[in-house]
């Protein structure tokens, strides 16, 4: 009889959520709001801070471009500071795409407040959820939608590690203690570069095609390769090895 493993109560899925290229609201521009712009800035979020007093570290990164800086107390308004006109719901799914996405692109993907003000932050998180925004409050992990954790990264590799905002800091000292000195031994990034060589010169030159039949056969030939050969023999390497591997490619 197989096993099936059960899921911990009260658990939370950690899920990755893309922000490239969207817009994300920062409240507060202190140690707190310059984490989460850290945060942000490695997933390439199109962020703005608003604040009366900024952090020079985010003052820096604003002088580089690197983001938008607000220098005033908060308004209410500022949660729909790039929204485009019009009722997203009433536009027509098929022949109004475009349209939706550029109304849905001009939303906040995500709104974070950095403030001491408790109050105020509240009132934010109640906004938010008036306009169907997902929030977090800093320090309140009731009145988060999402939590930050503690990510690893090496070219497109990223490691999140959360404890779903009981204790931040243990999550980055096991990052910075376990997880890294492993890793940066490691080109990962090579290894990575190699193994999306390999499947898009399979789907695309060597067994191009959209059946389900040859879907199948591409999945189970790269899933059989990639576990063929130690992650450090990936990471070391070059293209003319793998084309020597998709040589032998099975299903041709």
């Amino acid at each position: 009889m197989s096993s099936i493993a059960i899921p911990e109560p009260h658990g939370s899925l950690m899920l990755a959520w893309q922000v490239k290229n969207k817009h994300v609201l920062v409240v507060g521009a202190g140690d707190v709001g310059l984490s989460r712009v850290n945060h942000l800035l490695q997933a390439d979020a199109l962020i703005t801070v608003v604040a009366p007093e900024i952090h020079p570290s985010i003052r820096k990164y604003s002088e580089l471009g690197l983001l938008r800086v607000v220098e005033r107390k908060f308004r209410m308004e500022d949660l729909q500071m790039y929204q485009e006109p019009g009722d997203i719901s009433k536009l027509d799914i098929n022949h109004d795409r475009d349209e939706i996405e550029r109304i849905s692109s001009s939303r906040f993907a995500m709104v974070l407040t950095c403030l001491n003000n408790y109050d105020l932050s509240l009132q934010i998180y109640y906004r938010c959820r008036q306009l169907g925004l997902n929030v977090n409050l800093a320090d309140k992990p009731k009145n988060c939608d999402f939590y930050f954790g503690s990510t690893y990264r090496q070219g497109p590799l990223q490691i999140m590690i959360s404890s779903n905002g009981k204790s931040p800091r243990f999550t980055n000292r096991l990052k910075e203690h376990k997880i890294k000195p492993v890793f940066e031994q490691l080109d990962i990034r090579k290894a990575i570069e190699n193994l999306d060589y390999l499947r898009t010169t399979l789907r695309t030159k060597i067994h191009p095609g959209e059946s389900p039949e040859v879907i199948k056969n591409r999945m189970e030939w790269n899933k059989k390769i990639t576990d063929s050969y130690s992650i450090e023999e990936w990471t070391q390497m070059d293209k003319a090895q793998i084309d020597s591997i998709l040589a032998n490619y099975a299903n041709v």
